[in-house]
This record gives structure tokens, C-alpha cells and sequence, in this order.
């Protein structure tokens, strides 16, 4: 089963889910200036694009990063999980509050109910995060979903479908709660 896992990825793909995985474990909870160098060093190895002047604080969890790319002055603060497996492409200058889940993989749902879950694999939807973007402590971004442009994502908000562009959102699921000019 190990080796059907891994027949699926490059040499670089493995390479980079092995970063992430044991140097990842040792300079994700490092503090100060220094965790914020060696996260930012770890993510430039992984990411397909990652920019200069990110920032990423501590306790910040990131899986499949060959798949994410991101563009400048990004900041993701703690206790966030990104994964990428789906790709994700996040725009320039946007904030991710603590605590954020963004995921771009699901497990399929199958309509015939006697086959196991766990052999059914995943579905993978990219995520797409628009430029000057800000979401809020403890959201959902599920896979799939597009973010417009200058948008807000309330706090505690579950994005399930495309929020369009320059509005704040909010809510479980998330809606438009008003223009932002």
C-alpha cells in the first residue's frame, strides 16, 4: 500500500513531503525571528512559488506545498493547516488569521454505501485566494472555492462556494453580508 502511495509522486514531490514532514516538525513551533527565517527557508524549498517577505508564524501546518503557490507579503499566523494536495493559488497581500483550515482534497462520497470509505481515494479541487484578501480566526476554506479580490472572510466563517470579489462574508455557510468599497 506504501508503494502505490508513493508511485504517485516525483522524486521532488517526495522530496518536498519529507521536508515538510520532519524539518517541518522541527522549526514549526521554533520562535521569534529566527522559527520566522527557518519556516520561510522550509516553505521557499517546498512551494511551487513562494514569495520573499512572507511571513509564517509558529504552529503553522503545511502539507503538499509543491501544489501552493503564493504571491507577495503574504502572512499566515499560528495554529493554521494548509494543504495543498488539491493546489491552492493564493494572491498578493493577504492575510490568514489564527487558527484557518484550508483544504483542497476531499474523500469521495460514493453512492453505493457496502464499499469502505478509506479505498475510495480523494477528490481534488483547487483553491484560489484573490489578491488583498483577508480571512478571519478559526474559517473553513473548502476545496474548490474561489475568493475574489479584496474580500473579507468574517471569523468563524465555513466557505463552502465562490465568494465574488471586494465583499465581506461571514457565516456557516458563508454569504455575502455586504459590499466593501
Amino acid at each position: 500500500m506504501l508503494s502505490a502511495f508513493l508511485k504517485r509522486y516525483t522524486f521532488r514531490q517526495k522530496a518536498c513531503l519529507f521536508l515538510e514532514e520532519y524539518i517541518g516538525f522541527f522549526v514549526r513551533y521554533l520562535p521569534g525571528y529566527e522559527g520566522i527565517l527557518m519556516r520561510r527557508v522550509l516553505c521557499r524549498l517546498t512551494f511551487k512559488v513562494f514569495p520573499r517577505g512572507a511571513l509564517i508564524w509558529p504552529n503553522v501546518y503545511i502539507t503538499h506545498g509543491f501544489n501552493i503557490s503564493a504571491g507577495k507579503l503574504l502572512a499566515v499566523n499560528f495554529g493554521s493547516h494548509i494543504d495543498g494536495r488539491g493546489g491552492i493559488h493564493i494572491g498578493d497581500h493577504v492575510l490568514i488569521g489564527p487558527n484557518v483550515f484550508i483544504g483542497s482534497s476531499n474523500h469521495v462520497i460514493s453512492p453505493d454505501i457496502n464499499t469502505p470509505r478509506i479505498t475510495l481515494g480523494h477528490v481534488m479541487k483547487p483553491v484560489t485566494i484573490g489578491n488583498n484578501v483577508w480571512i478571519g480566526a478559526n474559517s473553513v476554506i473548502c476545496p474548490g472555492v474561489r475568493i475574489g479580490d479584496n474580500s473579507v472572510i468574517a471569523a468563524g466563517s465555513i466557505v463552502i462556494k465562490d465568494i465574488p470579489e471586494s465583499v465581506l462574508a461571514a457565516g456557516n455557510p458563508a454569504g455575502v453580508l455586504r459590499a466593501i468599497s
